[in-house]
């Protein structure tokens, strides 16, 4: 009895660590269709965290360097909550990444928002990955 569940906790810790590798690498940051990275936000959230600012402050970078570039900054959210509790989620999400862009001297005539809620998910997935996958704001080229 004391073997079979030291063998359940080890396939059980086991499971949960390459669930969290997983997970993490799902995390990082992939490129939008315009070439510049998509962030990702934290649980009902429109905070822009520290590894996420770094992304921005590149992309700030290349839309600098690229002045004549008009992109629209497009809030994403995961599946839970209400379809309008999300569009306004996303609208936060997109006009905080639009608001740290025009802090690092991106010109505003250049930036528009959207909100697209739920509606456009990464991960049709209905776990934290996912979800997480699904909570960010993407960048396409006009």
């Amino acid at each position: 009895m004391k073997y079979s569940y030291i063998f359940i906790n080890a396939t059980v810790a086991l499971f949960l660590t390459l669930g969290l590798i997983s997970c993490q690498g799902k995390r990082s940051a992939d490129s939008s269709a315009s070439g510049l990275k998509k962030i990702h936000f934290e649980f009902n959230s429109s905070s822009i965290e520290p590894e996420m600012a770094q992304i921005l402050d590149n992309n700030a970078g290349y839309l600098k360097k690229h002045k004549d570039t008009e992109v629209v900054v497009e809030g994403h959210c995961d599946e839970r909550g209400t379809n309008e509790y999300n569009l306004a989620l996303g609208d936060r999400r997109a006009y905080s990444t639009k608001e740290y862009l025009l802090r690092k001297g991106v010109s505003s005539t250049h930036l528009r928002t959207v909100s697209y809620g739920e509606e456009k998910p990464l991960d049709n997935g209905h776990d934290e990955a996912s979800w997480y996958m699904n909570r960010r704001a993407e960048f396409e080229r006009q």
